[in-house]
């Protein structure tokens, strides 16, 4: 590493500190997008309970049940956004904040590998899931709220689960055991060792499994092999995202994940149609 890096290493890092509140509000208010689109199934829900017990009008009921989310975000971006470039862990938006870099240019090179791969990632989800649904009696399409609406499937999908779930999973929680990991076993010293940066993602993404149970349990009895299979087949994706999280940026993570929801989409459209 030549001296001209180490100094723009050296003050990228001094304008850092400078950054966090502009990167925080732009990052939380892009996860927030996908937050908002949860307003429709939580107003389902709502409106299916009896009148008698809550005394809140349901559209307060909602917002407030938005609370949980948007804190989770922010604690989730925040520490994403103090810790993810120590560990050489990139966002391109935030770039964008810090050091007025462009977010396209950067990311266009990545898209096509972060569009097939989600792609094939929902295929193979796909097919592992028709291989158990005969044992665990229940498919993952199956899980995503508003069942019936393909397009409210896809936006969700696109906002919460592209933009959001990897701010909370990639950018919070895989960046803070990657950061752990690095102070524990290497003292802060270096780059991250790739062991270590697998035990993030692994852990990571076992974690984006388990996030799932909580809405699946709302929809069906969980029985252990259920549990397992749910856990399996999302933390695959955990997988990848972290992966692409690691080696490329977020956005691209980002990406990848999204194409994931659209191959769910097709299929979903698909199975709708007539013959189908």
């Amino acid at each position: 590493m030549n001296t001209t890096t180490i100094i723009n290493k050296q003050n990228a890092s001094a304008t850092y500190p400078t950054r966090f509140g502009k990167t925080f509000l732009t990052l939380f208010g892009l996860g927030l997008l996908g937050v908002l689109t949860l307003i429709p199934m939580i107003m389902t829900q709502l409106e299916a309970l009896p009148s008698e017990l809550t005394e809140l009008p349901t559209p307060v009921v909602a917002l407030l049940s938005l609370l949980n989310p948007a804190i989770l975000l922010a604690i989730a971006v925040a520490i994403g956004t103090l810790l993810a470039h120590r560990i050489g862990l990139r966002s391109l938006v935030a770039e964008r904040v810090r050091l007025g870099t462009a977010v396209w240019p950067n990311l266009r090179p990545h898209i096509p590998l972060a569009f097939g791969a989600g792609l094939v990632f929902a295929i193979v989800v796909l097919g592992l899931d028709q291989l158990m649904n005969p044992f665990a009696n229940a498919e993952i399409i199956g899980e995503m709220p508003n069942e019936g609406n393909p397009f409210m499937q896809l936006l969700l999908g696109l906002l919460y689960g592209g933009i959001t779930e990897e701010l909370l999973l990639r950018w919070g929680i895989m960046s803070l055991l990657a950061w752990l990991g690095w102070r524990v076993f290497q003292r802060g010293e270096g780059a991250p060792r790739p062991a270590i940066m697998w035990a993030a993602v692994i852990l990571a993404a076992v974690l984006f499994g388990i996030g799932h149970l909580p809405a699946l349990a709302g929809i069906v009895v969980l029985t252990p092999l259920l549990v397992f299979r749910t856990i399996l087949l999302n933390a695959l994706g955990g997988l990848l995202f972290g992966w692409l999280f690691w080696r490329r940026n977020l956005e691209t993570a980002m990406v990848a994940h999204a194409a994931g929801h659209v191959g769910f989409f097709i299929v979903n459209l698909l199975a709708l149609l007539p013959g189908g």
